[in-house]
């Protein structure tokens, strides 16, 4: 059987979405495909490159230009909570090749005007460096309660979106 590279990318996609990060891997995506693990390596070179490829799949839906860093934020949160265990592939991947990911280009867009080029840079990086701990916060809790290691706190369950909300205003106000 021939495999293509959007068959690889939308299994890897998938067993991210239902099994996470941990269950991702070139021989586990050759088998649910297959194939043997060589016949991906034709069109990945590496399961590094299979996860830049996943990360930009997962941030895929984000618009281009946002009106303000507040709205590139909850976007980008909101694209991460889409994927189990996304706030880490995306993460791996900002520290693997950071060229390839929308939100530090397109947040960085929106603190140019209000700084120099490397303050832009610097303002970009600290908004998506707030929003993907945030989530990987949010994200590993999901985990421990999906385990039963530890159980959902009914005292802070649905005050996420203001706690964050709370966290990009002060970071943001930080940067006027």
């Amino acid at each position: 059987m021939k495999v293509t590279r959007d068959q690889i990318v939308d299994r890897a996609y998938e067993l991210l979405r239902e099994a996470g990060l941990s269950s991702l891997s070139m021989r586990r995506v050759a088998l649910d495909l297959g194939v043997q693990p060589g016949a991906l390596y034709y069109h990945v070179a590496n399961k590094q490159e299979l996860l830049a490829v996943v990360a930009a799949r997962i941030l895929k839906g984000l618009p281009g230009v946002a009106m303000d860093p507040r709205e590139a934020a909850g976007d980008f949160r909101s694209a991460l909570l889409q994927v189990r265990d996304g706030a880490e592939v995306v993460s791996f991947v900002q520290a693997y090749r950071p060229d390839l990911l929308v939100p530090t280009h397109a947040l960085r867009r929106l603190f140019t005007g209000k700084y120099d080029e490397r303050r832009a840079e610097w303002a970009a990086r600290t908004v998506v460096h707030y929003v993907l701990g945030f989530v990987a916060e949010e994200q590993n809790h999901a985990e421990l309660v999906r385990a039963g290691i530890v159980e959902e706190d009914p005292a802070h369950s649905g005050d996420s979106d203001e706690a964050f909300a709370f966290g990009i205003d002060a970071i943001l106000s930080g940067l006027s």
